[in-house]
């Protein structure tokens, strides 16, 4: 979780180049917005996918090796001592990145998913290409097809530039062996255009229409799992992004907070200031919890002035992080006097706990705490233990 809202959430009266409706606009979004490597891996309905996202890569590459196997063995592969050598090298290495794609999991975070699709865009475009170069024009011409295996998997997994990077590569160089196996006199000029343009329409047309559809639905998706003042989580998102913080406390044997807080007479900060100091406060307070929760922390808003942190940490350190919000969030608006109220309930052993029920008991002890803490007159944290 990083300060302030997410690239896709928009705060009120932001000018965005992807707001407005229909095919343009549409357009724009696709182009223009942040593709979030980390969103196609960390979202709940991803997770179960994992390996099977790691074995589809896997066979790709090894879809590629067999062909350069059965290329090798064929009367008409690679001529020459250097081109063997260089092919039976790529070979090696491809069977390398499979056995390596199968044994690490996905990555999870934005630089390191990022750098594990794209990298895998470029491994088979430079690969396959490189290898392509080394046979005659008949078995280029045909193995241009390969291509669209990667086409397919940047369809979900890398962002329009990248696709597009990966369409202009694939293009160039599907013309380039077309035009070699025209001069080559092996087939007639229509038969090669024919050849041509049926490549092209596998490997850049249909992944571009694909990948447009693809692109916007996630972005809705991401958009339907945040709060569109703050760009916090809302309800749903908070559900849908506890289990890995859950499994990672189990995992390190850390505590649990579940974290409630609310605004203290926030009506009359709307009425004294106005609804849009009311948002603006909201909009800060916000940014401030995000910086205070910590990378790892999920945090959301759940009401008109609520709002849910789940953290993880020593006992003493979500204990410390708890009992400071009231004065920090106060120290950090500026745009009205604020106070907050505080309740919340660590969760010691995780481990001895299944998270539905754990999380549900611990936010339902949590706003029993907070409450407690509106009753004895605000700006205050209460705690109690699990």
């Amino acid at each position: 979780m990083r300060a302030g809202r997410p690239p896709s959430a928009a705060g009120p009266g932001d000018p965005s180049p992807l707001s407005g409706t229909g095919f343009r606009s549409s357009l724009r979004q696709w182009l223009l917005g942040d593709h979030d490597y980390a969103w196609i891996v960390h979202h709940h309905s991803m997770r179960p996918l994992h390996l099977p996202i790691r074995l589809v890569f896997a066979a790709n590459i090894l879809v590629f090796a067999v062909c350069s196997v059965l290329l090798l063995l064929s009367e008409n592969g690679p001529s020459g001592t250097a081109a063997t050598v260089y092919i039976c090298v790529v070979l090696v290495v491809q069977l390398a990145v499979a056995a390596a794609m199968i044994a690490i999991p996905v990555p999870t975070s934005q630089r390191t998913a990022f750098i594990y699709f794209v990298g895998f865009e470029i491994f088979g475009d430079v690969g396959l290409t490189s290898v392509l170069w080394l046979y005659g024009p008949f078995e280029s011409a045909v193995g241009c097809a390969l291509f669209a295996l990667t086409s397919a998997l940047c369809t979900y997994f890398v962002s329009s530039r990248w696709l597009i990077a990966h369409m202009v590569w694939s293009a160039a160089f599907i013309c380039f062996f077309a035009v070699r196996l025209y001069r080559s006199g092996f087939l007639d000029g229509y038969a090669v255009a024919a050849g041509a343009i049926v490549l092209l329409a596998a490997v850049c047309a249909v992944p571009v229409a694909a990948h447009v559809a693809w692109t916007l639905l996630s972005i809705d998706a991401r958009q339907s799992l945040r709060d569109p003042l703050t760009g916090l989580h809302n309800r749903r998102g908070i559900d849908a992004s506890l289990e890995p913080l859950w499994r990672a406390a189990r995992a390190g044997g850390t505590a649990i907070g579940a974290v409630v807080i609310d605004v203290d007479k926030f009506k009359l900060i709307n009425d004294t200031y106005g609804h849009d100091v009311g948002d603006l406060v909201l909009q800060q307070m916000s940014a401030r919890m995000v910086g205070l929760a910590g990378p790892t922390a999920v945090v959301g808003r759940t009401g008109g002035e609520e709002f849910t942190i789940v953290l993880t940490g020593t006992v003493t350190e979500v204990v410390d992080r708890v009992t400071s919000l009231p004065e920090r969030l106060r120290d950090a608006i500026s745009s009205a006097p604020v106070t907050v109220s505080v309740g919340a309930a660590v969760i010691e052993s995780p481990g001895e706990h299944s998270l539905d029920i754990a999380i549900r008991h611990a936010l339902r002890a949590a706003d029993a705490r907070m409450y407690d803490a509106k009753r004895s007159g605000g700006g205050r944290a209460f705690l109690s233990a699990i």
